[in-house]
């Protein structure tokens, strides 16, 4: 078998060395609970997917409730959202399933997040184990069309061109392409929801728990819990075939089953990635195989546990989770690197690298090898990692029975960041907001902006007695609307794109009434000239009064009607004045752009 590493010592230990993700989790949102009566049940890990579209992420699973740092529980069973950029839960997404998610996978044009697993039931309509959801508002897409039949779970998802590979438990396929027999795997346009009734591949003896599908070669991977596919014996529940025809292609040498055991020959998940094949199982081993002809590239065993649960390429990396504990090695090697007693006729394959691991590794998805740099600081109970998605902003999301990262506590999931690409600069505090027009039920308001280290994406206004926001801008400015009649007092924050807050403003005391305000505030009076100096004169006069408040006063110049001046005291400066006599006056606003009666005339001579 072809060696990947040209020349590496003989047990030389990799690491450790400080993970690329070793920031604290950036969320304090996660999930908890374990339903029963699921598909999963003897495995004890709250989420088994995890998907993105927009900024959105979605998280499946059989835990009942989303929590807050623990801090009580919200119940939302089975399938939630959270912000992408902040990891806040999601609140208005509540579809209805009766059973868990253990599959998600996004349309390619974000229209859609299809959702496999073991309910039949979601938002009171019939689905059995498969349905389309709008990623928005969690309704059923009443577009979607294609069904499966005799379904017990959906367990994984791949789409590559236009088609959505679905394999799991089910013996039929309903489409607008007809009505089909499909053993365990099956494919619809991802678009028209039609299935391919050429695309059939026939697994019997178990059923596939992943599916990939390469976007170099006709193939599609399939890995699980199976015997046959077509009629064809396989082994270790691994199976290649067609992606023209679905026909079974015949390995170059057997998999490499690393167990005489046969009950302990599975696999649960596969990737196809620059050539290779990734494959995932027990005995608590990863395979790199070739795609050219299926041949072993690299074997890695985890000692002292456990088996590899989940594959996720991002960029150049294949991640892979497991219940591997903090103790746990990865021997590496270019042939077999059998569980236990080496069966009579077989030889053990030479480690050639050991590497310290925890309950995710990283693989570089060219070379097939592990790498060593990576290893996050992480927890579990027992069941480790059965969820793995590099989101769009280069963070890692992990999902199973966590319980902390990097110190920290964390509730079955965790979103981990390269610390170069996190901010956690808050934005400075803005101004407190000043009124301008007031409505009969709205109020105009603006603010002095706030800076920020990459920039400011929004601003939120909030009622400082209900603590809720009610208007939100991208710009240092808005108009408050729908308001009941009240006093209110608002405040702003800033929000930057990482989801950091500035510290609050002042607050501003504004009255609705219900009614618009149309009346003038009362005219200034005793206007005096104070100081003649070059240029400039010193003026001031009594303060007037308004019904709700006097905004500010213009002074304007009689001769031509045109303000010179404005200000929210009762003095002014005029400045720049020309030669000669200038006669003036003042008049008071409000908020709602009613003006006063002018002052009594005063003229000030220059020169």
């Amino acid at each position: 078998m072809m060696a990947v590493l040209a020349a590496v010592a003989l047990l030389t230990p990799i690491g450790p060395a400080n993970a690329e993700i070793s920031a604290g989790p950036t969320t304090d949102w996660g999930v908890e609970g374990l339903a029963t009566g699921t598909a999963n049940d003897s495995i004890r890990s709250s989420v088994f997917a995890i998907e993105q579209v927009g900024n959105r992420i979605f998280v499946g699973g059989r835990f009942t409730d989303v929590t807050e740092d623990g801090v009580g529980s919200t119940p939302r069973p089975y399938l939630a959202a959270f912000d992408a950029t902040t990891g806040d839960w999601i609140s208005s997404f509540t579809p209805t399933l009766n059973g868990s998610v253990l599959a998600l996978q996004a349309a390619p044009d974000g229209s859609r997040l299809f959702v496999g697993g073991d309910f039949d039931t979601v938002n009171g309509q019939t689905a059995e184990a498969l349905v389309a959801l709008d990623p928005t508002t969690g309704a059923i897409d009443p577009t979607w069309a294609g069904t499966l039949t005799s379904a017990s779970a959906v367990r994984g998802f791949d789409i590559q061109d236009n088609w959505l590979y679905v394999v799991g438990g089910f013996n039929g396929v309903v489409s607008p392409a007809g009505n089909n027999l499909a053993m365990r795997a099956a494919r619809f346009d991802w678009q028209t929801s039609a299935h391919d009734p050429n695309w059939r591949p026939m697994v019997q003896g178990g059923s596939p728990w992943g599916v990939a599908a390469s976007a170099d070669a006709d193939r599609v991977y399939l890995a699980g819990y199976f015997l046959t596919v077509d009629g064809a014996a396989v082994t270790g529940g691994f199976a290649a075939v067609t992606a023209s025809t679905g026909t079974y292609v015949t390995p170059s040498e057997p998999f490499p089953v690393n167990t005489a055991n046969v009950s302990r020959q599975y696999l649960y998940d596969v990737e196809v990635v620059n050539g290779n094949v990734f494959a995932g199982g027990s005995e608590h081993f990863v395979a790199v195989l070739a795609e050219s002809d299926l041949s072993l590239q690299r074997f890695h065993r985890s000692r002292a546990k456990g088996d590899y649960q989940d594959l996720e390429v991002v960029g150049n990396r294949v991640y892979a989770g497991c219940h591997c504990r903090a103790d746990a090695i990865i021997e590496s090697s270019d042939d077999v690197l059998w569980f236990n007693t080496v069966p009579s006729g077989e030889t053990n394959g030479v480690v050639d690298t050991v590497t310290p691991t925890t309950w995710v590794a990283a693989y570089d998805a060219t070379t097939g090898n592990v790498i060593s740099s990576f290893e996050p600081d992480i927890t579990a109970t027992r069941a480790g990692v059965w969820a793995i998605h590099g989101s769009s902003d280069g963070c890692l999301w992990l999902g199973g029975d966590l319980t902390g990262a990097n110190g920290r506590r964390v509730d079955s999931m965790v979103r981990l960041c390269d610390p170069a690409s996190i901010d956690d600069v808050r934005p400075s505090t803005p101004g407190r907001p000043q009124v301008g027009a007031v409505g009969a039920d709205s109020v105009d308001l603006t603010w002095n902006p706030s800076t920020d280290n990459v920039g400011v994406t929004e601003y939120r206004i909030y009622d400082n007695t209900t603590g809720q926001v009610v208007a939100t801008s991208p710009v240092p400015s808005t108009t408050v609307a729908g308001l009941a009649p009240t006093v209110l007092q608002l405040y702003t924050r800033a929000f930057d794109a990482a989801g950091n807050q500035s510290w609050r403003s002042g607050i501003t005391t504004v009255e609705i009434t219900g009614e618009a305000d149309d009346q003038r505030p009362s005219t200034p009076t005793g206007l005096v000239l104070l100081d003649v100096n070059g240029t400039s004169a010193d003026l001031s006069w009594n303060p007037s009064t308004d019904n709700v408040g006097v905004a500010g006063y213009h002074v304007y110049d009689s001769a031509t009607s045109q303000i010179i001046a404005s200000t929210t005291a009762t003095t002014v400066t005029l400045t720049g004045l020309p030669a000669g006599a200038t006669t003036v006056y003042v008049k008071a606003f409000d908020a709602a752009g009613n003006t006063s009666w002018r002052s009594n005339l005063r003229t000030v001579t220059i020169g």
